[in-house]
């Protein structure tokens, strides 16, 4: 048994940064930013005006967006230490004030404090979404991670959309480790 279990640790972590190995790492020096996304993703035009990067896992579905922006710590509201307020003042209210207005309607769970490589702190969460375009509307899923660093801010929108909530739950299953692990590997550039 003793035999065993290390050769069996040499294969998993073989198999783990073989699968690594076909990822590929997108940093936007101009924007400040970096991702990491498996290879065979297509890489989209973005649009809107803070979105730098767009890319896609093809026929599933799952889009990731990178927005980044100018944050004004002196405009209203603005927490004064943006790090402590990601840190230990953030809420599920903070959530929907920064990222849900942007959707017709979102939910926010799974809420956690998460950590770039420098130890800069970020916050994912799950989000339960509807876009309305016109006359339809769309439920949708995704993982979200956002940071405010300096005078930036950085988010990550992993997500689908589906015909009906049902059909949204199906197609998020099989992709839920993947979002998170593209989702958890932005990291936003320091000041």
């Amino acid at each position: 048994m003793r035999i065993g279990f290390p050769a069996m640790a040499v294969a998993l972590l073989f198999c783990a940064s073989a699968a690594n190995a076909a990822d590929k790492t997108v940093h936007d020096h101009d924007n400040g930013f970096s991702l990491t996304f498996p290879e065979e993703w297509t890489n989209e035009p973005p649009s809107g005006e803070t979105m730098r990067l767009k890319v896609k896992s093809g026929d599933q579905g799952l889009t990731c967006r990178v927005s980044v922006g100018r944050y004004d710590p002196r405009a209203s509201g603005s927490p004064a230490d943006p790090k402590a307020f990601m840190e230990t003042d953030w809420s599920v209210e903070a959530w929907q004030e920064m990222v849900g207005a942007a959707f017709a309607s979102a939910v926010f769970s799974s809420d956690k404090l998460i950590r770039f490589p420098d130890g800069y702190p970020a916050r994912m969460a799950d989000m339960d979404f509807r876009i309305d375009d016109g006359n339809a509307g769309f439920p949708g899923h995704a993982k979200v991670v956002l940071s405010i660093r300096g005078m930036r801010f950085g988010l990550v929108t992993c997500g689908l959309t589906g015909d009906t909530v049902e059909q949204t739950k199906q197609k998020w299953a099989p992709l839920a480790d993947e979002a998170e692990r593209v989702a958890g590997s932005f990291i936003l550039d320091g000041p």
